[in-house]
């Protein structure tokens, strides 16, 4: 079985030094303003577009792709490393909300990163003729990216899976449902962020990234059966997180905890932007016992993790975060059975033709569009603050249905 996992969660670190940032063109959108391609105008720079923003690969379309190893500092700026942070997740956006936390069918469009440098008719980048695409589309039609060419066809089919009761209140799949339970303790990512200098560019930084099966004591004023609940009531950075043991192998826990099987030793800053890189098949799934709501297990391809260092004068958050990669259409299919959803429920042809049609890039990252596609792309935004981490604990791990399941690996890629 697959195993990985990640995480954001936090220890306290004050900083005074920093109380003001000096913010030059690079940090807008570069080529903004010249570029042969510039931003469509009323654009957000947020939500996956950024320095790393630019043409897609026609040079006809703004695009928000993805950042890379490329796109590495030169050179750190001067500045001594702080102590290791810990972060955790406040809030995500799934896709099927805005940012007023309305459901609506085009909130997907403004999250994510353009995966596969190819604009197929993208709201923002209107062409003529058939649209552009990096690989053959398997089902009916052609899933569209979003605004800036962002791939986020998981956001799309999350507000299906939300506004479509047999799935989203059986499961409790729903956004509203998720941040509650992240807002009681129920479950997190927790990533450690260490050997960074406090600047705006730090060539060399290391993550690790640590599932949390919940706090050691729920939060009790939150009640996620209402729907509705008070942010103030929310996880503080006085609150010690659990940490899944499977990913400490030295056993050490607590503030000191040993380092995960899930890390990114080569990862950086530039432009007090953090740049994440996940290996193959990392397993993004929050572990938990104690959830009213089912986190939905992913299994990421090419995933990538970034998100705004912000220093606060008491420590440090992390804002406008994304976490993106490619999800293969057999994992998504296997995600539904570790949730219980197997073969022989009424629900399960469903959730299959889900997953089995709605692929719009390839695994590998490559573009080719005579390749039937195999993977569904994946944007999900956060804002995470710092938190502790305390003592380890085994988590049972997620099994599929026992049914003819496996025989699904050879029909998709």
């Amino acid at each position: 079985m697959r195993h990985s996992t990640r995480g954001l969660a936090a220890a306290v670190v004050v900083m005074t030094a920093l109380s003001c940032k000096v913010y030059d063109e690079s940090m807008l959108l570069p080529d903004a303003a010249s570029s042969a391609c510039p931003a469509p105008q009323g654009l957000s720079q947020t939500l996956g577009v950024g320095w790393w923003s630019g043409c897609d690969v026609s040079g006809a379309c703004f695009s928000a792709r993805a950042p890379s190893a490329a796109d590495r500092p030169a050179k750190s700026d001067p500045g001594a490393d702080l102590p290791f942070m810990f972060f955790g997740f406040r809030s995500m956006r799934l896709g099927s909300r805005n940012a007023a936390g309305e459901l609506d069918k085009n909130a997907w469009q403004e999250i994510g990163f353009d995966l596969d440098g190819v604009c197929t008719s993208s709201p923002t980048c209107p062409t003529q003729g058939e649209p552009a695409v990096s690989c053959k589309v398997v089902g009916n039609q052609i899933p569209i990216d979003g605004n800036a060419c962002r791939d986020n066809t998981f956001g799309r089919l999350e507000y299906m899976v939300e506004t479509t009761p047999e799935f989203g209140q059986r499961f409790k799949l729903g956004e509203p449902d998720f941040n509650c339970s992240i807002c009681q303790g129920a479950y997190n990512f927790v990533f450690r962020v260490a050997g960074y200098n406090g600047q705006a560019n730090d060539s060399s930084v290391r993550v690790d990234i640590y599932p949390s099966p919940g706090l050691t004591a729920l939060k009790p004023a939150v009640d996620c059966s209402s729907g509705t609940w008070d942010p103030a009531s929310c996880w503080t950075s006085d609150d010690v997180w659990t940490v899944q043991q499977a990913y400490v192998p030295s056993g050490q826990a607590g503030p000191d905890i040993g380092d995960s099987t899930l890390y990114d030793p080569a990862a950086f800053v530039r432009d007090y932007v953090l740049v994440v890189q996940l290996r193959e098949n990392t397993v993004f799934w929050f572990p938990s016992t104690k959830a009213s709501a089912s986190a939905y297990p992913m299994v990421l391809q090419e995933g990538i993790v970034t998100g705004r260092m912000v220093a606060t004068g008491t420590g440090w958050t992390i804002t406008d975060g994304m976490v993106s990669g490619r999800m293969i259409w057999t994992d998504a299919l296997d995600g539904f059975r570790r949730l219980g959803l197997c073969e022989g429920d009424p629900l399960f042809e469903g959730a299959r033709l889900f997953a089995k049609t709605s692929p719009d890039l390839l695994s590998t990252g490559a573009v080719l569009p005579d390749t039937d596609c195999d993977s569904i792309s994946v944007g999900i935004s956060f804002v995470a603050d710092q938190a502790q981490v305390g003592p380890l604990q085994d988590v049972p791990e997620l099994v599929p249905c026992a049914d003819a399941g496996s025989a699904e690996a050879g029909d998709g890629g």
